[in-house]
């Protein structure tokens, strides 16, 4: 069977599409039915590795030449016209279903969407420890468009490449381009393996780790002709295929390591079901019904338009229920059916004329999706948070709780909803925090640097978001104020996991902290920690009160901040959709604090409660005094934490 045949209509295909993209669906919208559904993406992969490669080795070795400007023309009306719309689309629900303080997020996705990077942006937020607790943004599905467009980009490159080489050394073309293929799929997969153990949540979106999967797929339309397989054997293929696919979406969990050696199982499996091609056993025709072939003509489109859909669903505050999620399947497949007959088909080929009206329409297109995103951007960073309305009769803050202040109605929340997930510590933005990898002290000087006495601010982003008030007061108070944090890192001799693995740059940065500390020999050290953990309470205990009996031997005061209290909802979405239902009653939001039970007993141990400073006798909003409390379910605002630098100075004993 050669390239040139297998150029025909492959209904088989079609329905494999229509069975990728269910289980995506499914699997995004009710999990717990099909707790691993998005291996559909890698069933995708290997198809367009199969198609892509196909076309282009037809061209290769028909013509003795790959067409770029062919193939860009193809894949541009293709894909394309469907792609932006979305994203146009979506920019505008974003507006008009999602809250402000995911619009900044939002538009930086849609952008690299627009770009097709949108794999790598989400690379970077899986290891940025600011991003990592990002909702999913209406675009975050276009990650696996990037991973294909990249490869569409490099492969026809690459082809050109092993063209010239397999006739300057006269070999054969097909073998030259099955060599490449193989050594792509082999650094690919290896490559994929050691990420997915190493940093599972950056090997998911980056490129190099996926590959393999459309590698395969090529692969298998190069060799495909040597294979003469009867029709049992090819139904025996075909329902063994399926049953792979099936199996990886059901039998694997959320703990299962993806990709990695794990997403063979689907790929694979995809392979047989292609290599079997349309078989028929009586009343079985595979993958070639007709529910699933009008489903994967519309796969493209269905996918496109799903995620948005969902997610503005939830930004409105709703939860997905099953008739939820049978009602959001309807309107997918009609948006789709219409996105399918009125944009993918009248673009889907080239009409003739130059060359260049393609690219240059696509390009003007990408630019135009770029602009309304940042368009978008730009509004959202020229909204300021001024400091200067703190404490006064508008914006009194934690003065509602403390002191009974009046609270006018129909005030904008301080600070603005737009520039909420970016209103944070101080410590960050002037690079004070140290990351999740390094183990470097990285410390800052703050408050009053020529200050006689001095403060030290210890700890993970729970002692960091501490910043701006102690700050203030360290300025107030004429204090030089040197602070040391680390993403999820605490100051304790303790074993510390990070994801569930050992943390050892955490302990080599506690260690290499506490000589730092010891050399500033400072009146006070002020700590504060996240309870989040699998370290138990004792060993906890023991390592806080290891460290700290250092410190206070060197003549050293430690003040523990008791833990910020947990809420049950995100704050930015919450009072964009609910505002009235935003709070967490205080019962289940205040928790044990560990610091809290370190320091009983323990001399020049103080320890500072800010609860009533959050949180009512009952509950604990999200907004106190017309200012937004939490920045995300568990770490202060900088705003607030500012405000809150009158009530906390008095209570440190300073």
């Amino acid at each position: 069977m050669t390239i040139d045949q297998e150029r025909r209509f492959r209904p088989e295909i079609q329905g494999l599409r229509g069975l990728a993209v269910t289980l995506v669906v499914i699997f995004h919208l009710w999990p717990y039915l099909l707790p691993v559904g998005y291996i559909g993406v890698d069933v995708f992969f290997v198809i367009s590795g199969y198609l892509i490669t196909g076309l282009l080795a037809q061209m290769a070795l028909r013509d003795g030449r790959v067409s770029v400007i062919e193939f860009y023309s193809r894949r541009i009306h293709r894909l394309l016209p469907a792609a932006i719309l979305v994203l146009l689309v979506t920019l505008l629900g974003t507006l008009l279903f999602i809250s402000k303080a995911r619009w900044e997020e939002t538009a930086k996705q849609i952008l690299a969407s627009a770009l097709y990077v949108e794999n790598w942006r989400l690379a970077h937020e899986a290891v940025s420890y600011l991003d990592a607790d990002n909702l999913p943004t209406p675009v975050q599905h276009y990650w696996s468009l990037s991973i294909e467009e990249q490869f569409y980009i490099v492969w026809p490159v690459l082809m050109i490449g092993v063209i010239w080489l397999a006739r300057r050394w006269r070999l054969s073309l097909r073998r030259c381009l099955a060599t490449t293929l193989s050594v792509v799929f082999v650094a690919s997969l290896v490559a994929s393996i050691v990420l997915t153990k190493t940093d599972p949540a950056q090997a998911y979106f980056v490129s190099h780790t996926r590959l393999w999967e459309l590698a395969l797929g090529g692969l298998l339309v190069l060799g495909e002709h040597r294979f003469r397989l009867g029709a049992g054997t090819r139904r025996l293929m075909a329902l063994a295929g399926i049953a792979g696919i099936l199996a990886s979406a059901f039998l694997f969990s959320a703990a299962t390591p993806f990709p990695g050696v794990s997403a063979l199982l689907p790929t694979l499996a995809t392979v047989l079901v292609i290599l079997a091609g349309g078989v028929q056993a009586g009343r079985f025709g595979g993958l070639d019904l007709w529910p699933l072939r009008f489903i994967g003509d519309r796969s493209y489109s269905i996918y496109l338009w799903h995620w948005p859909l969902i997610t503005f669903f939830l930004g409105q505050g709703h939860s997905l229920t099953f008739a939820s999620g049978v009602g959001l399947i309807a309107v997918t497949l009609a948006l789709s059916d219409l996105s399918y007959r009125y944009v993918e088909q009248p673009y889907r080929q080239p009409r003739g004329g130059a060359w260049w009206k393609p690219l240059g329409y696509g390009t003007i297109a990408v630019l135009a999706c770029v602009a309304a995103s940042e368009g978008l951007l730009h509004f959202v960073t020229t909204q300021r948070t001024d400091i200067t309305l703190i404490g006064t009769p508008a914006y009194p803050g934690p003065a509602a709780l403390l002191a009974g202040a009046a609270v006018p109605d129909g005030m904008d929340l301080l600070p603005p909803l737009a520039r909420l997930r970016r209103d944070v510590s101080s410590l960050f933005a002037a690079g004070c925090q140290q990351n999740l990898k390094g183990a470097n002290p990285v410390g800052c000087v703050l408050g009053d640097p020529a200050g006689a006495r001095t403060i030290v601010l210890v700890g993970d982003s729970h002692a960091a978001q501490w910043g701006p008030a102690l700050n203030k007061i360290a300025r107030d108070r004429k204090f030089k104020l040197v602070s040391f944090s680390k993403s999820a890192c605490a100051f304790a001799r303790a074993p510390t996991m990070s994801d569930g693995k050992p943390y050892p740059s955490c302990y080599e940065w506690r260690e290499k902290v506490l000589a730092e500390i010891l050399k500033l020999r400072p009146l006070a050290v002020v700590t504060s920690q996240s309870n989040a953990g699998s370290v138990p309470n004792d060993l906890m205990i023991e390592g806080l009160r290891d460290i700290w009996s250092r410190l206070t031997e060197a003549g050293s005061r430690i003040i523990v901040i008791r833990n910020t209290p947990l809420m049950a909802f995100e704050p930015g979405d919450c009072l964009s959709a609910t505002p009235v239902k935003c709070f967490t009653k205080r019962s289940d939001a205040e928790l044990n604090d560990v610091l809290a039970l370190a320091a009983e007993g323990q001399k020049n141990v103080r320890v500072v409660d800010m609860t009533d400073a959050m949180c009512g006798p009952e509950l604990c909003p999200a907004v106190v005094g017309n200012m937004i409390v939490w920045r995300d379910n568990g770490h202060l605002t900088a705003t607030y934490s500012l405000a809150l630098a009158p009530y906390l100075a008095p209570r440190l004993g300073l």
